[in-house]
């Protein structure tokens, strides 16, 4: 699926001018906004609107978007009357005037001809959701660059899964949806949970027999910071898990499953290498067998995603990973996260 989706470079054929609402929710968001913000000035494509959804911030957030108010004619800034990240975009969406939504976090930053590249692929290949690339940026050292592999393992997959005809991962952060197939998703949403409103439309989208694309393209990224602590990563982690006894696509059911169970499954083998030796050749084997798949594929995709030293960050991250998704998955099901920060 990876290989089979092609790299997308608009052309002078592809240029159109219809307006996109760019809708962003922001809650506590002071040290970020502003580079939003600048990132988006400078957007060589300009027929479009960013709406802010202030998601009833306690810091400085609105203050700072106030300030850029004057100098910014494409912004607009929503005090959000329900609370919540679902309610705000609920709110923003709702609020838009373009047909076509783009919706990205406040922390993320884009390049120049992110809007324009958007513009000309929807343009070319119409599309009711059109998931976009994101990627993390963060401090050099050995805890960042495995949590961008790990992330990178995901967006990619998810691109892949899209290039095979089966999608099941997206990503909020850079997600392009048409406002008519966003309308007709409504009761789709699940508002009782806190996370999902990206995997939820998808799976929507999917239900209607809507058409799904994955953007490779490098001018297409949304480029987020990573978690500064691992408290923080896993806080978000399990925000992200909590939704899935809500699934009901089963290729999203299923692609959780079997991510699930190989990782419960190297645990117990490598609990009961204490007692036969046995099962230490099961578990190595195991072992190497998903580390050689992970390599191979993440090796395809490394150029797209900037990725260094594939083969030792996935050998660190195939070590920790089994814990990471037993205990992350397990702890998010049995108590939910009540915030959506």
């Amino acid at each position: 699926g990876w290989k089979r989706t092609n790299v997308f470079i608009p052309s002078e054929d592809d240029m159109v001018d219809s307006l996109i609402s760019v809708v962003v929710p922001c809650r506590d968001e002071e040290n970020q906004i502003c580079k939003l913000i600048e990132s988006l000035k400078k957007q060589t494509y300009q027929n479009f609107e960013l709406i802010l959804v202030n998601d009833h911030s306690e810091d400085a957030t609105q203050s700072y978007i106030e300030a850029a108010l004057p100098g910014f004619k494409n912004i607009r800034l929503v005090d959000a009357i329900g609370f919540g990240k679902k309610n705000a975009l609920r709110e923003g969406i709702l609020q838009s005037r373009g047909d076509l939504i783009v919706t990205t976090d406040a922390d993320c930053s884009h390049s120049n001809r992110w809007l324009q590249t958007i513009a000309a692929f929807q343009n070319k290949y119409p599309s009711d959701l059109v998931i976009c690339p994101v990627r993390l940026s963060g401090k050099s050292s050995l805890f960042s660059n495995i949590q961008q592999l790990e992330f990178v393992s995901l967006v990619a997959s998810g691109a892949g899964a899209a290039g095979a005809g089966m999608p099941v991962l997206c990503n909020g952060a850079n997600l392009v949806f048409t406002k008519e197939i966003w309308r007709k998703s409504l009761a789709d949403l699940h508002d009782e949970e806190q996370s999902g409103d990206d995997i939820f439309l998808l799976q929507s989208v999917k239900k209607q027999g809507g058409v799904i694309r994955f953007l490779k393209s490098e001018t297409a990224f949304a480029v987020a910071e990573s978690a500064d602590s691992l408290k923080s990563f896993f806080k978000q982690r399990r925000r992200w898990t909590s939704k899935a006894p809500a699934y009901t696509d089963w290729q999203i059911i299923f692609t959780a499953c079997v991510i699930f169970t190989i990782s419960f499954l190297e645990l117990i083998l490598l609990c009961l290498s204490f007692f036969d030796s046995i099962y230490v050749i099961l578990f190595l084997s195991v072992f190497a067998f998903k580390y050689l798949l992970d390599v191979f594929f993440m090796s395809s995709a490394r150029a797209f995603f900037e990725q260094k030293r594939v083969c030792f960050n996935s050998l660190a991250l195939s070590i920790v990973y089994p814990f990471y998704i037993v205990m992350v998955g397990a702890s998010a099901l049995i108590v939910k996260p009540r915030n959506w920060k």
